[in-house]
């Protein structure tokens, strides 16, 4: 979709767009010289260090790093993706979007019904909302919700509902096929009835706090207990959350999203103070969850009902998250006692206890092995071994880095063994690198692959070639070493590492030759590929951000503004 957007059209959008009164709009900025300045809207602050520069059309928090034009303010203040930004933006200009839809009739139809979806769902839910507050109808559930604890402020700030009994309490006539593609009827024999009845209704709004769905419970103890709306166009329950629309109004950048598992959970922690809560939709955490909720914060702590269930989707999520972790992110989990929630946990200790409870919450990385170990034992050799067969599968999962690593080497030092991989060649007579080692940059991970496997030369490209000769570190090694085997491209490990040891005195040899790159069986090309990945992406990054500082300081040549304006629109897709 972003793909649409040519450098012209973004440069001729950005010229019609004032940051100053764009950001103005939503953030109060007070004249500075030739500047303005504010609080930062992105992290707390009391000294303004959030600087806008009008002849530059640039942001730059001297606080908290953040930068960009008005396209990368409006994707971080209003949690917007790259299209949806542009789209936000030339809906302000007044500029024509590059629609694709116009040659695809098929794309327009999926977004005129995705927006029909919306806007049905946005009036049914407003609806429920009004029933919920009608006598006497509305009279019981009010009564429960009262009983559960529920204040009239959350109530209106989660726009709490009611379905009535009936089977077709929606108005008749309103349109009946928006309803059933939205899910909020069913059809059968030729008639349809409402899916929700007799319930407290839940709505479901995504992170722009649009109505995607709808979660009911029974207001005694039939089952379901739960009845979420099936998944249509607009909502996909392995990506939303409920209360994440909620929770970043509370708190635009929280330090900490906590994540239950029901609705009531959320409510009652919000009740508390603890704003930043969510909770996944009757289904297991995923990493689509995983992933959308680190866009927000730097740490999730996973809280589920301490029961067999809680324990079993915690573990669930253990291994979703495993594949999509981002260094230096922080996951968290929170097991409770038996027979607690956080609702009824937090109204019996308060929430100076829960705060306690959650800040002494083990990280990822021991809860891993606790659980493992606790199934498996490790007193004995055959516990160890089984410890090893289940996590090892687990621990490759982990993207390469440094965090991986360390979870090998932990492995590693529980089992009083390395962990089942099948490692390359070792050099004799050199010391190697203890499993508890953090992993070298991917620059240098690359190289000791390549020297222990000269053969996977043939996989670095043009592109690749060029990006790794120019890093300041070890661009000059990794020639030296390309130039050996294009001219004895027969060579074996062996004979470059004799070509290497002949060069006197030269510390970063002295270090590859040191290395022992151990790799997952059968997963040697997959880890080179993914260090030759890794350094592509930092050579953008750091071009991008040579980029931004010559703008701070100086006028961009056109090429330059369009090369940096490609770099952005490729940044977010890539996060």
């Amino acid at each position: 979709m972003a793909g649409r957007f040519t450098p012209q059209f973004l440069e001729d959008l950005l010229s019609r767009i004032d940051i100053i009164d764009l950001i103005d709009a939503r953030v109060t900025l007070k004249s500075s010289g030739a500047n303005f300045v504010a609080c930062c809207p992105f992290h707390t602050e009391k000294t303004p260090s959030f600087t806008v520069s009008r002849t530059k059309q640039f942001y730059h928090c001297f606080g908290c790093g953040a930068h960009g034009d008005a396209i990368a303010f409006v994707m971080a203040f209003d949690r917007l993706s790259f299209p949806e930004a542009v789209a936000s933006l030339a809906q302000t200009a007044g500029v024509s979007l590059p629609d694709a839809a116009a040659d695809d009739p098929r794309l327009a139809a999926e977004r005129g019904r995705a927006r029909k979806i919306y806007e049905t769902q946005e009036r049914v839910s407003r609806f429920y909302a009004r029933l919920l507050n009608s006598r006497p109808l509305g009279a019981q559930a009010a009564e429960y919700l009262q009983r559960r604890g529920i204040t009239a402020d959350s109530v209106e700030r989660f726009r709490l509902g009611y379905a009535p009994p009936g089977w077709n309490s929606l108005p008749q006539d309103w349109d009946r096929d928006a309803l059933r593609e939205a899910g909020l009827t069913v059809a059968r024999d030729g008639s349809q009835y409402d899916r929700f009845r007799d319930r407290i209704i839940f709505p479901i709004r995504d992170r722009r706090g649009r109505t995607v769905g709808f979660g009911g419970r029974v207001l005694d103890d039939s089952l379901p207990k739960y009845l979420n709306s099936p998944e249509t166009p607009v909502f996909k329950k392995h990506r939303e959350v409920y209360g994440l629309f909620e929770a970043l109004e509370a708190e635009r950048s929280p330090a900490r999203i906590i994540v239950v598992e029901g609705y009531l959970d959320v409510i009652a922690l919000a009740q508390f103070g603890i704003t930043s809560t969510v909770a996944t939709l009757g289904t297991a955490t995923s990493a689509d969850h995983i992933t959308l909720l680190f866009r927000f914060t730097e740490e999730l702590v996973f809280c589920f009902d301490g029961d067999a269930a809680g324990v079993n989707a915690a573990w669930k999520a253990v291994v979703a998250s495993l594949p999509v972790l981002p260094e230096g992110k922080t996951l968290r989990f929170l097991r409770l006692p038996d027979g607690q929630d956080p609702d009824s946990l937090i109204r019996a200790e308060g929430p100076e206890a829960f705060r306690s409870r959650v800040a002494a919450s083990p990280p990822l990385s021991d809860y891993f092995f606790a659980e493992l170990g606790s199934t498996t034992g490790i007193d004995t050799l055959e516990g160890r071994a089984k410890l090893v067969k289940q996590a090892t599968p687990l621990l490759q999962s982990i993207p390469p880095g440094p965090f991986r690593q360390m979870m090998l080497g932990k492995l590693g030092e529980l089992t009083s063994r390395r962990p089942a991989f099948t490692p390359t060649k070792r050099w004799e007579g050199r010391r190697l690198q203890p499993p508890s080692t953090p992993r070298p940059s991917a620059h240098f991970r690359m190289l000791a692959l390549l020297t222990a496997h000269p053969e996977l030369a043939a996989l670095i490209d043009d592109n690749v070639r060029t990006r790794a000769a120019q890093d300041p570190l070890t661009g000059r090694l990794f020639a030296a070493i390309l130039s050996f085997l294009r001219a004895h491209p027969n060579a074996d490990s062996a004979a470059l590492r004799a070509h290497l040891e002949a060069v006197p005195r030269h510390a970063q040899i002295e270090q590859l030759l040191a290395l022992d790159p151990l790799v997952p069986e059968g997963g040697l090309q997959a880890e080179f590929e993914a260090a030759l990945q890794l350094i592509v992406v930092q050579s953008r990054e750091r071009r991008l951000e040579h980029l931004i500082r010559q703008s701070r300081g100086g006028e961009l040549s056109a090429d330059e503004r369009d090369e940096m304006r490609r770099l952005i629109a490729k940044h977010p897709s890539e996060i």
